[in-house]
């Protein structure tokens, strides 16, 4: 009995350790959310263009990045609908555009970028000596024994790749990984905001006068349009943010009493939401991505847009979001 007794404190124990360890990545990534968002805020005061908008954020993205994991390098790069690079960092540092255009066919054609953007998932590398998926380039100014690659996706779509590298080999394990995953979802949201700053910019006059240069308060609206949720593996909401309850127009207690997150789909979507949730959480679809009809705590039909990432909250499988206010009808 006694056995018994201390095999499950042991299991309790366990389970605790596991819940801290989860949340303690979740608060990493978040606070990894906080650093990017700052970013582009101050960015956005000095009235930069889009494009150097978003080769700050990938420079800042990428330094955050290797930071959290101790990596000694670090490339980036986006990818449009064709898996055609559009905007990069790279580790060697600035190169002409013509050999930075021939490196970077090569390391998707052949390199672990390559298997991650066809794979759409996290490529592990304990040590490049072993492993075929890794490429040495020539004349590379670096030694890499060790590599994590990790895809950038909102929703089903890729958006760029993360490649960490290491000079020893076993650098990176499982748990990093994890914790690159979950960071790589806010800077999907961070990319997400730069996005919507290039879109407003582009509807400017093509020659604006100062007056009529995007102001700070457009900036802080694109970055406002964004609600982040976690819901459990029962639908339940674990988290909301502001954007989130203003959105819907719930309290976080009036939140945290819903069956469901399908209290807030109109009941002709509810079925469908719910298939995709289900598919998501049991690991059928890597990522959530739907459009549904929404409605307020007033009863008021909104259009929104959700995307969700499959993930662990206290040991459970979990979904971490955003939605997007689509229309207001």
């Amino acid at each position: 009995m006694g056995n018994r007794s201390s095999e499950q404190q042991i299991a309790k124990f366990e389970s605790l350790r596991r819940e801290v360890e989860e949340l303690t990545t979740f608060k990493i990534a978040y606070e990894a959310q906080d650093e990017l968002v700052r970013a582009f805020i101050s960015m956005g005061r000095t009235s930069a263009t889009s494009q150097l908008m978003l080769k700050s954020m990938l420079l800042q993205a990428a330094k955050m990045a290797s930071k959290l994991s101790q990596a000694e390098d670090c490339s980036l790069f986006l990818v449009n609908s064709d898996n055609v690079v559009t905007d990069s960092v790279l580790a060697r540092g600035a190169t002409i555009r013509e050999q930075k255009e021939s490196l970077i066919d090569r390391v998707l054609d052949k390199g672990i970028a390559g298997w991650v953007v066809r794979n759409r998932q996290v490529g592990l590398i304990a040590d490049t000596m072993q492993d075929s998926r890794w490429l040495n380039l020539p004349n590379q100014p670096y030694t890499v024994r060790s590599a994590l690659c990790v895809p950038i996706l909102r929703g089903r779509t890729l958006l760029g790749v993360l490649t960490l590298t290491h000079s020893q080999p076993n650098q990176f394990d499982k748990r990093t990984a994890h914790l690159m995953q979950m960071c790589a979802t806010q800077m999907t949201l961070a990319l997400d905001n730069v996005r919507l700053y290039r879109q407003d910019q582009e509807h400017l006059p093509a020659t604006p006068s100062p007056a009529e240069s995007l102001p700070v308060e457009t900036v802080r609206e694109s970055l406002s349009e964004i609600g982040i949720y976690i819901i459990n593996d029962r639908g339940k909401f674990v988290y909301a943010n502001p954007r989130f309850l203003k959105i819907f127009d719930y309290k976080i207690s009036q939140l945290a009493e819903l069956q469901s997150v399908l209290a807030l789909v109109q009941s002709q979507d509810r079925d469908r939401v719910a298939q995709e949730i289900e598919h998501c959480l049991n690991g059928h679809l890597s990522h959530l991505s739907c459009e549904f009809k929404g409605k307020m705590s007033t009863g008021e039909v909104l259009e929104i847009e959700m995307s969700g990432t499959r993930t662990k909250f206290y040991g459970k499988y979990s979904i971490i979001g955003t939605v997007r206010l689509l229309n207001h009808s």
